[in-house]
């Protein structure tokens, strides 16, 4: 959950400077669209960090098991 709050604000900021120089896309309520499009983006980069990781894991273990096997 700490990633994904990080991950969260860098995309809120990400997100505000953005729309700070496209101004000609304002909408009615900005902060909304802004929270929202961050929070789309943020799970979009949280959920493939743990997918990197997890096929990180799942590398050594197969490096593990191919070299108890060669023993």
């Amino acid at each position: 959950m700490k990633e994904f709050m990080g991950t969260f604000l860098a995309c809120i900021v990400i997100c505000w400077i953005f729309t700070f120089f496209f101004l000609g896309l304002i909408v009615e309520n900005i902060w909304a669209l802004i929270i929202f499009i961050s929070f789309v983006l943020a799970v979009l980069i949280t959920v493939f960090i743990k997918q990197e990781s997890r096929i990180e894991e799942l590398e050594k273990k197969m490096e593990e098991l191919l070299s108890n096997k060669q023993d």
